[in-house]
């Protein structure tokens, strides 16, 4: 410990990861009588031990804004006399708008309200006062929309959004009518929010909400039905979303009122699925499972996915109860037959092997954190590609008895399907790499999958694509003579076929899928 002063980031890195008793203290030992570059280091110590009296105490001593900067992004309160020290010295910096903002003292919101007229300052106060709850100022933040665009524009939809008031919805509609031509997507997101409501934007977002009527229930509706050779398209409008991916609550601290979103199935977080950055690694983080939650019509679900060959309108019709609950959008769905092969290890991941085809890389990658299901080879193309298909439930739960039963069906020829959310992502890491994931995401079907990965025989899948988030990519992929590839109607009977039940069809899984 005596050569911290002199420790690079690796070193700290590794004293984090298996700290000595009394690390901690002796940084906050340390700290003042360093230099700016040994204070930056020992800082960062700090954050990765989660050293949070130590900082405080270091912040009540000498009070600078680096130490302040940490406090805010660990999401600390700083003490009252403190933080009015702070605001003496240091005045209403940045960091200091948002220690005030995470008080929890409505007191500071008179101050942070008067910086709402500041330019400069004027999106981090919104978000300091909706962190206050303080509503007092919902209408005066709505009404500096006209005066932005861009990241400032953004945060100060991202406050209204974070303060839940109601009082924002007339601000926020007559910007949409009489408000400057800006794009209008962070409004349409604040109205998302704060009415419950998710009309479905086919060009204009303004036409869409000046024709809704507010006091209406929503009620999820499919419609827009195409049928073609390779996809079937359809858009959902007021879907429920409890099938979606929805940014996060603002990070205090950020530069960028929105960054990480997070993927919902049913009521619960199941995937942090990174930043929208196009230069930042593609990322999946198991948050959670939970129980077993079964989405609308799962029971004729089963039915439609029981052999399909051909997807069509009544495959859509059939669907509907289950398409109701994705968000509201434009969608492509799929029918594939993809080779999938079972993860259980970071090393067998693409997640974790990507880097191999980048050369000189050393640092940190990501994976889900859970066993999962990947198409085993990188796709060819104009930049590595790569497949892989998480679970919404622990594969390790699975009940062997229904994947042996289905394991049965497929040697017998059958082909059951299992139904996935689905996206692409192109990413140009780092501004060096370009590369592209192909995510599914389990909605039902789960046995299913884990009988192809052991008989090894390609799954037959469902994808539902929303168009923004890489239709036409995926779309790409399936067309004849790629390694991902579309059954014929050969292969299994059609699907106007199997809409009565053939007693051989294996017993129908658990809820669960």
């Amino acid at each position: 410990m005596e050569d911290l002063l002199a420790a690079d980031y690796p070193a700290l890195d590794a004293l984090a990861a298996n700290p000595p008793s009394g690390l901690a203290a002796r940084v906050g030992e340390l700290y003042p009588e360093a230099n700016d570059e040994q204070r930056r280091r020992l800082g960062y110590l700090l954050d990765l031990l989660q050293a949070d009296g130590v900082l405080l105490d270091l912040l009540a001593q000498l009070r600078t804004a680096e130490l302040l900067t940490s406090a805010v992004r660990r999401g600390l309160t700083v003490p009252a006399a403190v933080l009015d020290q702070l605001v003496k010295e240091l005045g209403y910096e940045l960091p200091v708008i948002d220690a005030l903002g995470l008080s929890g003292d409505r007191r500071r919101a008179k101050a942070l309200g008067a910086l709402l007229k500041d330019d400069d300052l004027c999106g981090r106060a919104a978000l300091a006062l909706a962190r206050l709850g303080a509503r007092e100022w919902t209408v005066p933040i709505a009404r500096r929309l006209s005066a932005f665009a861009g990241t400032k524009h953004a945060f100060l939809t991202v406050a209204l959004e974070e303060m839940g008031d109601p009082a924002a919805v007339p601000v926020l509609l007559d910007w949409l009518v009489n408000g400057p031509e800006l794009p209008a997507g962070d409004v349409h997101r604040a109205l998302v929010r704060l009415t419950g409501r998710s009309p479905l934007i086919s060009g204009d977002i303004r036409r869409a909400w000046a024709g809704l009527d507010l006091g209406a229930a929503p009620v999820p509706e499919v419609r827009g039905v195409v049928d073609s050779p390779c996809a079937v398209r359809f858009s959902v409008d007021e879907g429920r979303a409890r099938v979606r991916v929805e940014y996060d609550p603002s990070l205090p601290g950020s530069m960028w009122p929105r960054w990480d979103q997070t993927l919902y199935v049913g009521e619960r977080a199941r995937y942090g699925v990174g930043s929208g950055c196009e230069t930042c690694e593609t990322m999946l983080s198991l948050l959670g499972f939970g129980p077993a939650e079964a989405l609308a019509g799962a029971a004729q679900v089963r039915e439609v996915l029981a052999a399909p060959s051909e997807l069509t309108t009544e495959t859509v019709r059939a669907l509907e109860p289950l398409l109701g609950e994705l968000e509201t959008g434009h969608y492509r769905m799929l029918l594939a037959d993809l080779p999938l092969e079972r993860v259980r290890t970071a090393e067998e991941s693409w997640w974790l092997r990507r880097v191999e085809t980048r050369g000189e890389w050393d640092e940190e990658s990501f994976w889900p954190g859970i066993e999962h299901f990947q198409v085993p080879q990188v796709l060819p193309g104009e930049m590595p590609t790569y497949g892989s298909v998480v679970p919404a439930q622990p594969l390790a739960t699975l009940d062997s008895s229904v994947v042996g039963r289905y394991a049965e069906a497929i040697a017998r020829g059958e082909r059951p399907a299992a139904l996935l959310l689905a996206w692409a992502e192109d990413r140009y890491v780092s501004a060096q790499w370009h590369e592209r994931f192909l995510l599914g995401v389990v909605l039902d079907g789960h046995h299913r999958l884990a009988a192809y990965a052991a008989a090894g025989v390609p799954a037959r899948v469902v994808l539902l694509v929303p168009e923004e988030r890489g239709g036409r990519e995926w779309q790409s992929r399936l067309e004849p003579g790629l390694p991902l590839t579309t059954p014929t109607p050969a292969q299994t009977p059609s699907y106007r076929q199997t809409t009565s039940p053939a007693p051989q069809s294996p017993p129908a899984p658990p809820p669960a899928s």
